[in-house]
């Protein structure tokens, strides 16, 4: 094996180091990222012309493109799963057995993951010593031995042996993946070039090994003696490769030019760097640095979608090159929310996140094996599917609307025909009711506000969700070779119903064919496994492969990234490198682990000790993912030709945290990020113009309404033209003041005893709750035993008066007339909310081209827990301490 291994000193450099260049100038060249690709090429042009010069994945993914493959990732986890069922371990007793193998089936993910790892280190089950193991290690030792004693061993079997022409092709297969139709002929193909790896895979090490068994593998990696300590970690990692380190003795950068405007930042990687190195009386801080402090992992995300919003409208064919701060975090989850407001900057939309993709998860979320049915554990899992298109509907995302006005009646129900059954009840119930104010009541429930012809809609849709969830998942647990019929019905299904049958734009039609691609891939898989590892690889062969030009455009970048950015700096000085979420937690490690569970740092230095370089190199990159971060920082710090900014986030969850210690060593001062410093304000959008009131004249609860709360006027006044209770809350707090106005409708006149008064409220409660069929026996103890205590105080019924009913009416309304503030020594708040106002006041408040001058704001006080609309009030979400 032929295997070299070059430090270089100055990136902006390189070529001065000429015998290290004639070696690699005229062959292939692998970086770590696509990031170092760029800067490289920005920095010397054509000499590392696309195509030749490529990242590291693409050749492992040409070496390896079997064990990489869907179909062999999916064969692999249902051997797993098989495994794991079947159970049977002799070195486990029966009742370890079946709770570390529930914990294995729930971590599927990660088991697989490991599995794989031990395969590609080529583990020897000999060499593992098992009194070291936890117990969750001799489980997956045990899985590995299974496989290996197993006819299933040919599905985790890597390929090796290759031929040179096969190395040779992969190789060419790489460059031209890059660059479709680049010139091969121009390459030195005997020489291949990997740039800039820090954490190597165990499948990153063994192309390393394959292809150096017939070319000669130069490994490339920056170094600076004057930071030793720094760059100790890339000594570590690379001695492990048992091979000599060659360094060209090339010029180191120091930071002298104090004009640069990358000056600051350069003395400050320096002065890091020399702190590391012992010798901290040469730190020389003319003015102390500064870092900003956001408060928790939202607020940076909001800074960071303002810089990149200024960046679109300056450049929207090219927004990341435009923004005005390249941004770096040691935590970079912040993408995580960024996604939801750009979901195009994070590449093409995945089949799965189309609501046809989702509607494949939500069914196989709901689906039971035990009952052969749906089990409805989430019912935002029904909105999903009703969300998909798929099903019926007269135009796009009228079942989703049907279904959220009703959604209180399903509190509770566990299946489809629950749901059907509830909805039937609200038809016949509907369809009986005669008397007229029994009517005017359950107007106010949003169930029965909508038409029987909605109803219709909605019933059909879950008759036909449960007729083709049956379709793809009926008995699929009894079926031979289940994975490979479970392809064909959707391959089916996806080509008949979805591409022949509907209208789609030519991205989605694009989405569906590759994803039909995939499928041809996977099944001819002959493999029978649990429905649950079926939902677990779900996401492998529904995700079709990326558009060229289509990849991902971090918003905010991670570690790895900035090596290679950070070239891209020079001769620009206007850009600035911000680097992000440097607290401690987050530069020591924060919530990358070394390995994935059940393994651990153990397992591979304690638990085993082979001697296999491979081994060895990846044992010490995992562990020396920390000290990476530390080297990165420093590196961008120091090669910066542009502005810098530091950042760190204050908070995560109830956790606070500190800046980065060697920052605070230097005596950095924390500044608070204020939102102000953007200095925009939204657009007022409030205002609406009001288009006639349907004929009808305000009256004096529209007239309250507006009093309260403008936007709840415009709600219940202008819009929905009625007072409709849609949560289950709310829709409690109203049986009650229906069964209580009902019961002094009934009792009027009549002499009081608590006896009389249970047995009258237990009667009209049982009329009442068939309008309310999820209601529990909870729920009507606590609702009869509110009422009661508030009407057993009298000796006797009184004759209800006009005032009487004024008052019935306001809590039909309102549910209080009286609400106390807690805060504000028991104040009634809606004291002089429920005024005396004659129709002439009305109409002269509420005159149509008043009202068209109104910004209809939110009132936000402690009535807002009680308004029918403060789901989708964002003042009452901005004040929920209210």
């Amino acid at each position: 094996m032929s295997i070299e291994i070059y430090v270089y000193h100055d990136p902006y450099r390189l070529k001065e180091n000429k015998n290290l260049w004639k070696k690699i100038i005229k062959c292939p060249y692998f970086c770590v990222s696509q990031t170092l690709v760029n800067g490289l090429r920005k920095i010397y042009s054509k000499d590392f012309e696309a195509g030749r010069v490529t990242t590291v994945r693409n050749l492992t993914e040409s070496l390896y493109s079997e064990w990489l493959s869907t179909a062999c990732a999916v064969r692999q986890h249902t051997d797993i799963d098989n495994i794991i069922n079947a159970g049977t371990f002799s070195v486990l007793s029966d009742k370890d057995q079946e709770n570390l193998g529930k914990a294995f089936l729930f971590n599927r993910d990660d088991v697989f993951t490991s599995i794989r790892t031990m395969f590609e280190l080529r583990m020897d089950i000999n060499d593992i010593v098992e009194d070291k193991l936890t117990p969750e290690q001799v489980y997956i030792v045990e899985i590995f031995n299974k496989v290996l004693n197993s006819d299933k061993k040919k599905d985790f079997e890597l390929k090796e042996d290759f031929s040179i022409e096969e190395v040779t092709q992969a190789l060419i297969d790489a460059v031209t993946k890059a660059k479709e139709g680049f010139d091969v002929g121009s390459l030195d193909l005997d020489t291949v070039v990997i740039h800039g790896v820090h954490q190597f895979s165990p499948i990153m090490l063994r192309t390393i090994e394959e292809i150096g068994k017939y070319k000669n593998v130069i490994l490339l990696f920056n170094y600076q003696k004057q930071y030793k300590t720094v760059y100790q970690t890339w000594i570590d990692i690379y001695s492990a490769f048992d091979c000599p380190i060659v360094d060209e003795e090339g010029n180191e950068f120091y930071s002298t030019d104090s004009s640069s405007v990358s000056y600051e930042g350069n003395v400050l990687a320096d002065n890091i760097g020399k702190m590391l190195n012992g010798r901290k009386d040469d730190v020389v801080i003319s003015k102390p640095y500064e870092i900003l402090e956001f408060d928790n992992m939202t607020e940076f995300a909001g800074y960071t979608a303002k810089v990149f919003e200024n960046a679109q409208k300056k450049d929207p064919d090219h927004p990341m090159t435009a923004m005005s701060e390249q941004i770096y975090a040691a935590d970079s989850s912040a993408n995580d929310i960024l996604k939801i407001y750009f979901p195009d900057q994070f590449g093409e939309r995945q089949f799965l996140n189309y609501p046809l993709g989702h509607f494949f998860i939500s069914i196989a979320n709901m689906w039971d094996t035990g009952t052969n049915g749906i089990n409805i554990a989430d019912i935002n899992d029904i909105v999903e599917c009703l969300g998909a298109g798929i099903l019926e509907e007269t135009r796009p995302g009228e079942l989703v609307s049907i279904f959220e006005k009703i959604k209180a009646l399903f509190d509770g129900c566990t299946t489809v025909d629950e749901m059907l059954s509830r909805l039937k009840r609200v038809c016949k119930n509907q369809k009986y009711i005669t008397d007229t104010t029994r009517q005017k009541y359950v107007n106010h429930i949003s169930y029965y506000a909508i038409s029987a012809e909605e109803i219709g809609r909605l019933e059909k849709a879950l008759n036909d969700l449960e007729e083709l969830a049956a379709f793809f998942y009926e008995d699929f647990e009894k079926r031979p070779h289940n994975f490979k019929d479970f392809y064909n019905r959707l391959k089916k299904y996806l080509q008949e119903e979805i591409v022949e049958d509907r209208q789609l734009d030519d991205d989605f039609s694009d989405i569906i064919s590759r994803v039909l691609a995939r499928l041809d891939e996977v099944e001819s898989i002959d493999a029978s496994a649990s429905f649950e590892c079926l939902k677990s690889t779900m996401s492998l062969y529904l995700v079709q492969e990326t558009k060229p030009g289509k990849s991902a455009n971090w918003i905010v970048r991670n570690f790895e990234q900035i090596d290679g950015d950070v070239l891209r700096t020079h001769n620009d000085e206007k850009t600035t490198l911000h680097f992000a979420c440097l607290s401690d937690e987050d530069m020591n490690g924060g919530k990358n682990s070394e390995f994935t569970w059940p393994l651990n740092a153990d397992f591979f230095e304690v638990a085993q000790d082979p001697v296999d370089w491979k081994y060895q190199v990846y044992v010490r990159s995992r562990k020396e993912y920390k000290y990476f971060k530390r080297y990165a920082l420093i590196f961008g710090l120091q090669f910066n030709r542009g502005k810098y900014k530091l950042s760190y986030v204050k908070r995560d969850g109830d956790r606070e945290k500190d800046p980065y210690y060697l920052l605070k060593i230097l005596g950095i001062e924390e500044r608070k990020y204020s939102a102000t410093h953007f200095g925009e304000k939204l657009e007022d959008t409030t205002g609406i113009i009001l288009k006639g009131s349907n004929g009808a004249a305000f009256n004096h609860y529209d007239y309250y309404r507006y009093r309260i709360c403008r936007y709840r006027f415009m709600m219940e006044s202008l819009i929905e033209m009625n007072t409709v209770y849609k949560d289950n809350f709310l829709l409690m707090k109203y049986l009650e003041v229906w069964l209580e106005n009902e019961t002094k409708e009934k009792m009027q006149g009549l002499p009081c005893s608590e006896v009389v008064l249970v047995e009258k409220l237990n009667e009209i409660y049982d009329e009442l709750k068939k309008y309310f069929p999820y209601v529990l026996n909870i729920n009507r103890m606590d609702v009869i035993n509110n009422v009661r205590g508030r009407l057993s105080s009298q000796k006797k019924f009184p004759v209800l008066t006009e005032k009487d009913r004024e008052y019935m009416m306001i809590r039909d309304l309102f549910i209080y007339k009286k609400l106390e503030d807690p805060k504000n020594y028991k104040q009634d708040v809606l004291k002089d909310i429920f005024i005396e106002v004659n129709q002439d006041k009305i109409d002269q408040e509420l005159a149509e081209e008043k009202l068209n001058n109104f910004k209809y704001k939110a009132n936000s006080h402690i009535w807002c827990k009680y308004c029918t609309n403060r789901e989708i009030c964002v003042t009452y979400y901005a004040n929920t301490d209210q």
